[in-house]
């Protein structure tokens, strides 16, 4: 029924940040530097367009700040470092973008990928640099420039705004790139031009830097001649090693290494509608796959079929698993659920398959009962929703995070994990004490037009919530929670600004 083409290879993917350990710097004597800075990463990771002034924000001790800004809001004096509520009064037609750190790590892979044909040492500084030791790569480049050129034309392509230094020693150049200096090649004279530096440039933290700025210190010269012991007791051991790796000591990174990913396909010597054939050309793609997984002990987290046709695009199947597997009985069966929904619009003549990013295998303790292992559950529930996602689409089934935002209606996110907890930036130190409701309404309702809310008596409260006035959406409520005349506890509040009556928001169960 069906030939092999070819089998399963290994072949460069998305990237996977290697283990730490010592790169090639310690086969070479004299190792030089390229540093990549990236300081509007943020903002152009985004793809914002300049129609418009656009801002990126993040939270910094309880503030919105704005970290980036398009040149239409540079020109209104809106300039990283803001607050968020001083950046609306400048511009009333603001756009404001949350960070995005995913959209940053994607740039920045990519790029890093593309920087491995010019030197295989290539190590990751995030958020918003590359590293590249490029000593053994002049003599096939002919020099630094072509180097230079050759990743500014990459970023060119890229539409990312970078600034690049070349130094002995990698901190070095990446001092000197976020500080927009040319190029140290001297080992002999880093210590003259690190010396000028401003301490922001290391990116130690603030607390560090302030407690340096009241002793007086605010370069790196200044650092450099104080005593070295007192240094250390003062902001750590770990600054201290910081300005002797930039001077030539020993500096060990994590060279960045792509992903592999696993690929096949099959050749039909005839064009193919049937389900069935289809689905057993499908099964020899996953047992393959199946062994080679056992061979390298590795497991993965997404798949895609794509179904060949001879005169139409390849029709893409895409199954996202909700935990990493390597069972070929789990792959199975969701390629059988994905044909049952597909609609081929013309007869297959190839069928392939290509994993994501493999990964180490994670074995996993069980116990005598199965039943009541959480582990054997979760992975139940993980099926379950691998099983919905193929039924209902992947953006139907989702979790819920929390995020750091008062009202409640704004307190929570979507999330495409729905095994995990909150997400990134969730607001961990929110009391834990405060009862909230599980089913909140889409909308506050007036408690009016609430059949059977005449009478309520109050159980606990008030609880007042004033927010939002940064995004000219502010409110000021006292939330109550109150019992009904059947038991039902429900969540009401009091509107203070517009002082219409009182509202109810969420019901408890």
């Amino acid at each position: 029924m069906a030939q092999t083409l070819r089998s399963l290879p290994l072949s460069t993917g998305a990237s996977q940040p290697s283990p730490v350990r010592g790169t090639r710097q310690s086969a070479r004597r004299n190792p030089l530097w390229v540093a990549v800075h990236m300081p509007e990463l943020a903002l152009e990771a985004l793809a914002i367009p300049d129609t418009t002034p656009a801002v990126v924000v993040e939270p910094r001790n309880g503030q919105h700040r704005v970290i980036a800004a398009n040149p239409r809001a540079l020109t209104r004096g809106i300039a990283p470092g803001l607050k968020l509520s001083a950046a609306l009064a400048l511009s009333r037609t603001l756009t404001v973008l949350n960070r995005s750190p995913e959209a940053e790590h994607l740039v920045l892979t990519s790029l890093a990928r593309w920087a491995r044909r010019i030197t295989p040492a290539v190590s990751l500084a995030p958020p918003h640099a590359l590293l590249l030791e490029i000593r053994g790569s002049l003599k096939l480049w002919g020099g630094t420039d072509p180097i230079k050129q050759a990743l500014k034309e990459a970023l060119r392509r890229r539409r990312v705004t970078a600034h690049l230094c070349i130094a002995p020693t990698a901190l070095a150049a990446l001092w000197l790139a976020r500080h927009r200096q040319q190029d140290a090649l001297s080992r002999e004279a880093l210590t003259g031009r690190l010396s000028g530096l401003p301490l922001e440039v290391t990116g130690w933290p603030d607390s560090t830097r302030q407690l340096l700025n009241k002793m007086g210190v605010r370069t790196i010269g200044d650092c450099l001649r104080l005593p070295r012991d007192g240094l250390a007791r003062r902001v750590g051991r770990h600054c201290l090693q910081e300005l002797d790796r930039s001077l030539g000591e020993p500096d060990p990174r994590a060279e960045f290494e792509p992903g592999q990913r696993m690929r096949a396909t099959v050749e039909f010597q005839t064009e193919i509608t049937a389900p069935e054939m289809l689905a057993h050309a499908g099964q020899a793609l996953i047992s393959r796959l199946a062994r080679a997984l056992q061979k390298h002990q590795a497991q993965v987290a997404s798949l895609e079929f794509g179904f060949h046709h001879l005169r139409k695009p390849k029709t893409v199947q895409r199954i996202d698993l909700v935990t990493p597997t390597h069972e070929p009985e789990r792959i199975s069966g969701l390629f059988a659920d994905k044909l049952e929904t597909i609609r081929l619009p013309a007869p297959a003549v190839a069928l392939s398959l290509v994993t994501g990013d493999i990964e180490p295998m994670v074995g996993r303790n069980t116990t005598l009962f199965a039943h009541r292992c959480p582990a054997v559950l979760g992975a139940a529930v993980g099926e379950l929703i691998e099983r919905l996602r193929l039924r209902f689409g992947t953006e139907a089934i989702y979790g819920l995070a929390l995020i750091e935002e008062h009202r409640p209606e704004a307190a929570w996110s979507k999330s495409l994990d729905p095994l995990s907890g909150a997400a990134p930036g969730a607001a961990s130190d929110r009391p834990q004490d405060r009862q909230r409701p599980l089913w909140l309404l889409p909308a506050p309702i007036p408690l009016s037009k609430v059949r059977g809310s005449g009478a309520l008596r109050l159980a606990s409260g008030p609880e007042r919530i004033e927010a939002g006035w940064w995004e000219r959406r502010d409110v000021s409520r006292d939330y109550f929670i109150a019992a009904g005349s059947q038991g039902e506890k429900l969540w009401i509040y009091r509107d203070r600004r517009s002082d219409r009556g009182w509202y109810l928001h969420g019901l408890f169960g």
